[in-house]
């Protein structure tokens, strides 16, 4: 494999500017909420002692993470395609969204709906701290019809806006991607070639066609060999399987593997690309937003999928340094992390 000079970086880099991307899916809010346990008290109400909360932060996750690294990496326009709760939580999302630039037109907020939010408690003693239970607000009823509609409507209008589409499937059940949705982009996938559309989805990556895919190892290995544990799937395999889902997706697949790197495949090679030496402490919360981000935005600027995919390795790189938040990577940070991993200029 051929490595990435840093003079071609640049270029790929300058080409965000002009760029404009929609993310469609399921948005969610992710919350901190640091308690100081040096403060508790034992209720009078009850046997538990309290968690006094003295730090909250608030934070796009999921679709909304990505819309913000895609923002991030300079792109002109970003649009917000789903739908959320009308709730506080939904407001506090939206707050966020256009704190970071992101258009909000066709965001749909409904009474109908709960606004995903992960909230985790950070219990903080004197000189350490740890993650408490996570508290979710999850939807428990599917989309209703009339939504569905109005998402595939929006769908439509903003893809004639924009030169990359990114999709993140995220919710087990009761997300925003439905079969319809899925389906219908698909079909725009399908009509629109020279568009950059990108899948990623926990559980039904198999299920996208004529656009990027971006599984795991794990949701890789289900998607195409569902009785196989992925634990015992080795590289020789598992690229069979990044192969078998090409063939159907017709387009580059993208398998990433957490420390070791990713898994390019493309209808005529495939190329495995290590990730970028970074020392702990780090957190890996977001680096697959990251990492698709950075992949889609370099693809629609005209990147070979293998220096899309280095330039996706480096940005990850990049958000692994930045604890106990979903992170974002500018041009500069890719490139200063660049300039720390190549060597003579080159990298990998």
């Amino acid at each position: 494999m051929k490595g990435l000079k840093r003079s071609r970086l640049v270029e790929i880099l300058d080409s965000f500017k002009g760029l404009r991307s929609m993310v469609i899916g399921d948005f969610a809010l992710d919350v901190y909420w640091y308690a100081d346990m040096t403060r508790s008290e034992l209720s009078r109400e009850t046997p538990h002692y309290t968690r006094p909360i003295v730090r909250e932060t608030y934070s796009p996750g999921a679709s909304g993470n990505i819309c913000c690294n895609v923002r991030a990496l300079g792109l002109k326009d970003v649009f917000a395609v789903t739908v959320i709760g009308d709730d506080w939580r939904g407001r506090l999302l939206n707050e966020k969204l256009r704190e970071n630039g992101v258009n909000l037109d066709f965001l749909i907020m409904s009474p109908e709906r709960v606004t995903p939010t992960y909230i985790k408690p950070i219990l903080c003693g004197w000189d350490s701290q740890q993650e408490d239970s996570r508290l979710d607000f999850v939807n428990y009823s599917p989309l209703s019809s009339s939504l569905e509609e109005k998402i595939i409507e929006n769908v439509k209008e903003v893809v004639e806006k924009v030169d990359l589409v990114i999709i993140e499937d995220q919710m087990t059940l009761n997300g925003v991607v439905t079969e319809n949705v899925r389906s219908s982009l698909v079909q725009l996938a399908e009509k629109n070639p020279n568009r950059v559309f990108i899948a990623d989805s926990r559980e039904r990556i198999g299920l996208f066609r004529s656009m990027v895919l971006k599984p795991n190892r794990m949701e890789a290995v289900k998607a195409i060999r569902p009785s196989r544990n992925p634990l015992e799937v080795d590289m020789d395999e598992l690229l069979q399987i990044g192969r078998e889902l090409q063939e159907k997706a017709k387009r580059p697949i993208y398998i990433t593997l957490s420390e070791e790197g990713s898994l390019v495949v493309t209808s005529s090679s495939h190329h495995h690309v290590p990730a970028a030496p970074t020392e702990p402490p780090i957190d890996p919360v977001g680096a697959g937003d990251t990492f698709i981000s950075a992949m889609g935005a370099s693809l629609a600027g005209g990147a070979d999928p293998v220096e899309a995919g280095i330039v996706a390795s480096l940005a990850a790189g990049v958000i692994l340094k930045k604890l106990n938040t979903t992170g974002t990577a500018s041009p500069g940070e890719i490139l200063s992390k660049f300039d720390e991993v190549a060597k003579e200029g080159e990298w990998p």
